[in-house]
């Protein structure tokens, strides 16, 4: 049975907030998903594919539908590590900011609520949290061989 791409698209939808992403026409914004699901799954696939014999390359982009049926499980640890990469180039942003501002400028700019150090700790700790749950996967899914 095949798992249909709108199955993780909307889980991800519902875990962030970002309305110029809501914004985007629905093309657009299905090329947006698409990517960071494509991205997500090259970081997941050998994990899933040992663990579960789930081959997260078997996906049909016309039909828009894995091949595979991924369970909740997966589909949670995809969502996750697309959020991941939803935050990153904002995360990469923040950085390569504060190597052009000193410190002072820096601090000006980014003072309204400390938004830089919440885009970085909220990228780095759903990060640590995508890597856990691909391990914790590995570990309860892998092989006794």
């Amino acid at each position: 049975m095949a798992t249909p791409y709108s199955d993780i698209y909307n889980p991800f939808l519902e875990k962030i907030t970002d309305s110029d992403l809501l914004a985007f026409t629905e093309p657009n914004r299905e090329l947006i998903l698409h990517g960071l699901m494509v991205r997500t799954c090259s970081k997941f696939k050998r994990i899933c594919k040992y663990a579960k014999n789930i081959n997260l390359t078997d996906r049909d982009d016309t039909n828009k539908v894995f091949n595979d049926t991924l369970s909740d499980e997966i589909i949670d640890i995809i969502t996750t590590g697309m959020t991941v990469e939803w935050l990153k180039p904002k995360y990469l942003f923040d950085e390569n900011m504060r190597n052009i501002l000193n410190t002072k400028d820096y601090s000006m700019a980014a003072s309204p609520a400390n938004m830089a150090n919440s885009i970085r700790n909220t990228y780095l700790e759903t990060k640590n949290e995508f890597e856990s749950m691909m391990n914790k996967f590995s570990f309860v899914n892998g092989s006794d061989d």
